[in-house]
């Protein structure tokens, strides 16, 4: 792959299927394509799925902060990897919460919706639809009662955590980024699967492509 290919990666199908192989070992169903309404959603959005009946111990383990907190039985991701977060992100992501509800007939607390930034959250944006810093650090919640529910994940700033690692690949800070690399070289991350061994060295020669 050359640094023209990066262009048309499809980040969403890549961190799709990292959190696959991640979190289907403690039956956490990851789909990259979904009904929501007549055909799958064209937008960067992943859905998370919990097999039990609520966030076992070693689920939480391995979930990013923010999902492992929530006690919803569906998560809708909205992935932004090289865009930044803009209204348009906001209704589509809110779009899809509501239509996926509707589709799979869910109370409220059932379905919880996050925005995941790869780049550093602008606080001018914070301000114009009035999130907060929540106790966890990344982690933004919305005063604005149709916001509420849909919180922001900024990915350079979670803390090295286990959950997060995988996700912290995908951060834009470099320095963020080969935390990740170090704790995956550690083994920090046990008894992965051959396939996300692969894909982890994978993500490591893309980067490396985008002079780093």
């Amino acid at each position: 792959m050359d640094k023209k290919s990066l262009v048309n990666v499809s980040w969403h199908k890549f961190l799709g299927t990292v959190l696959e192989e991640w979190l289907t070992e403690v039956r956490i169903t990851v789909q990259t394509d979904f009904l929501i309404g007549s055909e799958p959603p064209r937008g960067d959005i992943l859905l998370l799925r919990n097999q039990c009946s609520r966030w076992n111990k070693k689920q939480r383990e391995r979930l990013p902060d923010g999902i492992r907190d929530s006690n919803a039985s569906h998560v809708l991701l909205e992935f932004k990897y090289s865009e930044s977060i803009n209204r348009d992100a906001f209704l589509q992501t809110l779009g899809y919460d509501n239509q996926y509800r509707k589709v799979q007939r869910l109370k409220e607390h059932q379905l919880q919706s996050f925005i995941f930034s790869s780049k550093t959250t602008q606080s001018k944006l914070l301000l114009d639809y009035v999130y907060y810093l929540t106790y966890q650090d990344g982690i933004y919640q919305s005063y604005n009662i149709l916001l509420r529910s849909i919180l922001l994940i900024s990915i350079n700033e979670l803390p090295d955590t286990l959950g997060n690692i995988p996700l912290k690949f995908f951060a834009s800070k470099q320095s963020e980024r080969r935390k990740s690399f170090e704790a995956f070289k550690e083994g920090r991350l046990k008894k992965i699967s051959p396939k996300l061994e692969w894909l982890l060295h994978g993500l490591r020669k893309i980067f490396t492509l985008k002079g780093e």
